[in-house]
């Protein structure tokens, strides 16, 4: 009986392991996928843990089939660690030739606070539900992050990721959290969503939640000349097509987090496996194909807004990602590489989509310690 519990601890620590190196076939299975290598040092203790115990429990055969899958699974446990130290030595040199003097020096992984979590509280003043009227007439809302202080503060405008059939600007709330206490005035905006609403609706209510911002600027104790975009997804697209239009207001800077930026291919190129029915989202966003409908999949696409004198613009994605491939994010930088314009792309090897909801673990930390040094130096 101890043999055959032994073996089946064994089993499981390599099935929970293997997805950090094994994309995920499906839907159900993505969370896994995404989850797991973002808690690598959880993994290297649980995967100890197997080996303790089928030590002290197997014996004979058992005992070895056991420990030579714990030993698997140890050894995918680990590869998240041994890649962190190239990507920010990688970052560091992109950001630290981006931005120069500006830019003080590169993250570090916080073991402590992966363990027990961020403690630290600021108090920021939190002011739900403001209303904002769109261009034809809708009423949405925003939720508005207070820094601390009186006086007035850069801005940075947060656009919700969910393939734009889902969400809601408090998606990401903690993140928003931490960016007031650091000062920022965080404006979390609402856009209508797919399948009632289609493309370009999104990125008006965007534009229009810009106007809001513009409008109320000295109200909201906002700096107008000092506004970031910064977006998730389907929430990055849209953050890249608005800061690039540069309308209603001047964007200073844009960060987008694992952006679709090349839609056209994207739909006729998609992840294989795709758990996440990539092209039914495109298809669904903007209403038909690229070949039915390639001006509206251009105007989509922030890669062909690429042009000279863009706001300062910092990309972040998984080389694992299994709905927005790697690929579309180097293209992206290379385009406005080639324009002179500043651009930073991280790229974290380890990591897959939405990655960051982990946001104590390896790349939401990483990420978040990226973005901030990001917008103080280009705010």
């Amino acid at each position: 009986m101890r043999n055959a519990l032994a073996v089946a601890i064994a089993c499981a620590a390599l099935f929970v392991e293997l997805w950090t190196i094994v994309p995920a076939p499906n839907f159900l299975l993505l969370p896994f996928a995404v989850v797991v290598p973002e808690i690598a040092p959880w993994g290297v203790l649980g995967c100890a843990l197997a080996v303790a115990v089928v030590s002290l429990w197997a014996s004979g055969r058992a005992r070895t089939v056991a420990l030579v899958l714990c030993a698997v699974a140890m050894i995918c446990a680990w590869v998240p660690l041994v890649q962190m130290p190239e990507a920010i030595t990688l970052g560091d040199e992109q950001m630290g030739r981006v931005l120069g003097p500006a830019y003080a020096h590169g993250p570090r992984f916080d073991l402590v606070r992966f363990f027990a979590g961020e403690r630290r509280r600021v108090p920021v003043r939190v002011e739900r539900d403001l209303p904002f009227v769109t261009r034809d007439g809708a009423r949405l809302a925003l939720d508005l992050y207070r820094a601390p202080g009186a006086w007035l503060h850069p801005a940075v405008v947060v656009v919700f990721g969910g393939g734009w059939r889902a969400g809601g600007r408090d998606n990401n709330a903690a993140d928003d959290r931490s960016l007031a206490a650091l000062g920022y005035t965080v404006v979390a905006v609402d856009y209508r969503l797919v399948p009632r609403h289609r493309f370009p609706t999104q990125l008006n209510d965007v534009q229009d939640a810009l106007t809001a911002v513009a409008r109320h600027a000295q109200a909201w104790g906002i700096e107008p000349q000092r506004v970031a975009l910064l977006g998730r997804s389907a929430g990055g697209e849209l953050a890249l097509l608005a800061a690039y239009l540069s309308e209603p207001v001047t964007v200073r800077a844009v960060v987008a987090y694992y952006p679709p930026v090349d839609l056209a291919d994207g739909y006729r190129e998609p992840p294989v496996p795709d758990p996440a029915n990539v092209r039914g989202m495109v298809g669904d966003y903007l209403g038909g194909t690229p070949d039915a409908l390639p001006a509206a999949y251009s105007a989509a696409s922030p890669l062909d807004l690429v042009r000279g004198g863009l706001p300062p613009t910092l990309l972040i994605g998984g080389s694992r990602d299994e709905l927005v491939l790697m690929r579309f994010q180097r293209r992206m930088r290379h385009a406005l590489a080639i324009h002179d314009d500043r651009v930073v792309s991280l790229e974290f090897p380890w990591s897959n989509h939405s990655f960051d909801a982990i946001a104590d673990g390896l790349g939401g930390q990483l990420a978040h310690n990226y973005v901030t040094q990001f917008l103080a130096a280009t705010l």
